[in-house]
């Protein structure tokens, strides 16, 4: 994964890239000034390769490489107009001139392919000399000065100037609109998801994500609001499934009270009004009363057990003990139920003891209902473990049984309130909440209790985190 830039990089790229692209436009701007000005203005003097800039007494000093680059040279003339030395390779001329010769050197014709210019000057030794230059036309360019101060040429080259601002304005102002949208592509459209994210989040709709390339910062933003987003949705699912989970429940407890009040009615207004006359089938009748009555106030126990175990605040008071021992108790207080109801019931646990932090009472409930489930649903010949892991952080208690199984459809809600295998839920059941219950009992203990289905086999497990010793 390509690792993402700053947001001080991406800025700083912007900014040197916004000053290139200004300082080429200067550099442009400074090119069309010096050619507009040129083109504008009369060409000014500059310094040509005259004689009289070059003799010197000395005439082994005189400096003629310029003059010899442009395939010129230098004749030394004395007084007599002869030449007595020449400095570079002679194209043109005699050996010594007559006054009429040497005046013919000056005449702008077309005919005569040379610039020339000549300067007296003195040797050192005294003598009297004269320094000709002649440079061919096709390698130089003569020009005229003008008066640079006239009225003229100040509004030609303040008029060129303001040209030269009025362009600069304009690619300036080109420069600022890509720079901005540059930065507006890379920073700003973000900042407006990043807003319209928040607003979706306030409107309720925690399922929409950010989704947007950016630097590193605005995807740190982008990456915790999604995960922000997630959590809320998350929250917003299982605040939605616990209203109806008690909706749920509200319908089931007035369904499993209502039968067996019913019933209890029923049966209490025969007794009153005098219907049933025999004996024996009078105390059948108190009897189903009773009974009635039992399961009543067991699901108003589990109902009130429930919403105690529900509660963060509700504590429990758990003690080290051995867990090997108290899972040996509970086999051999259902050794013999088992053998009455004629199953095979196998127990493994470790000889050492498996000292965990644990409720006796709570896990005794939450144990017993798993053995208490596979006698009620099972038949005769079933076989059932009862089985203790002793790891180095944890301890697994397995309650696995293969009898009827759990039907799949309601696997994956099993430990809901009010899941029981009888769809036309019979009164005369259980309540449907000891499995719950057990959950919530395991993780008050900080455990996790869960459904392993294999093959034919139910299979229950309860791990407690013996590290609740440090504790």
């Amino acid at each position: 994964m390509r690792r993402k830039s700053k947001l001080s990089g991406m800025l700083l790229r912007n900014y040197i890239l916004f000053s290139l692209t200004v300082g080429a436009s200067v550099f442009l701007l400074l090119l069309f000034f010096v050619d507009r000005t040129n083109d504008r203005l009369p060409a000014q003097e500059m310094s040509l390769l005259k004689a009289s800039e070059i003799v010197r007494p000395n005439t082994a000093n005189i400096p003629t490489e310029a003059i010899e680059a442009l395939y010129g040279w230098v004749e030394i003339l004395d007084e007599r107009l002869k030449v007595v030395e020449v400095k570079g390779t002679k194209r043109d001329g005699p050996a010594a001139y007559t006054e009429r010769e040497l005046n013919a050197l000056f005449y702008d014709v077309e005919e005569n392919p040379f610039y020339t210019s000549i300067a007296p000057f003195r040797t050192n030794d005294g003598h009297d000399r004269y320094g000709l230059v002649r440079l061919p036309k096709n390698r130089v360019k003569e020009v005229v000065a003008l008066d640079e101060d006239t009225q003229e040429n100040q509004s030609i080259f303040w008029g060129v100037v303001a040209e030269t601002g009025l362009l600069f304005l304009v690619l300036f102002g080109i420069n600022v609109y890509v720079y901005s949208r540059l930065t507006a592509i890379r920073l700003t459209n973000p900042l407006g998801q990043i807003a319209d994210g928040i607003r979706s989040i306030a409107g309720g709709r925690y399922h929409e994500r950010l989704r947007f390339e950016a630097n590193y910062e605005l995807a740190q933003i982008q990456e915790s609001f999604n995960a922000m987003a997630e959590k809320l949705e998350k929250i917003e699912t299982q605040k939605r499934r616990i209203e109806e989970s008690k909706q749920r429940m509200l319908v089931h407890i007035s369904h499993d009270l209502k039968t067996p009040i019913t019933t209890i009615q029923g049966y209490a207004d025969a007794l009153q009004l005098g219907i049933i006359e025999d004996e024996a089938k009078k105390q059948r009748t108190i009897k189903l009363i009773r009974d009635k009555t039992k399961l009543v106030g067991e699901l108003i126990d589990d109902v009130f057990e429930l919403s105690k175990l529900e509660s963060p605040e509700y504590p429990i008071d758990k003690e080290a003990s051995d867990l090997a021992e108290f899972v040996r108790e509970m086999a051999v207080e259902y050794y013999d139920l088992f053998e009455e109801r004629e199953f095979a019931f196998e127990c493994d646990i470790p000889a050492q003891d498996v000292i965990v932090l644990f409720n006796k009472k709570l896990l005794y409930r939450a144990v017993s209902n798993l053995l208490e489930n596979a006698l009620k649903y099972n038949a005769s010949g079933t076989q059932v473990r009862l089985t203790l892991t002793d790891g180095d952080e944890e301890a697994r208690i397995e309650v696995a049984d293969n009898g009827v199984g759990i039907p799949d459809h309601l696997r994956d809600r099993v430990f809901d309130a009010f899941t029981r295998g009888d769809i036309a839920r019979k009164s005369d059941g259980g309540t449907g909440l000891g499995l719950t219950i057990a959950r919530h009992i395991v993780e008050k203990h900080d455990g996790r209790m869960r459904l392993c289905p294999e093959g034919g086999c139910t299979r229950f497990e309860l791990t407690l985190p013996k590290a609740c010793l440090l504790g």
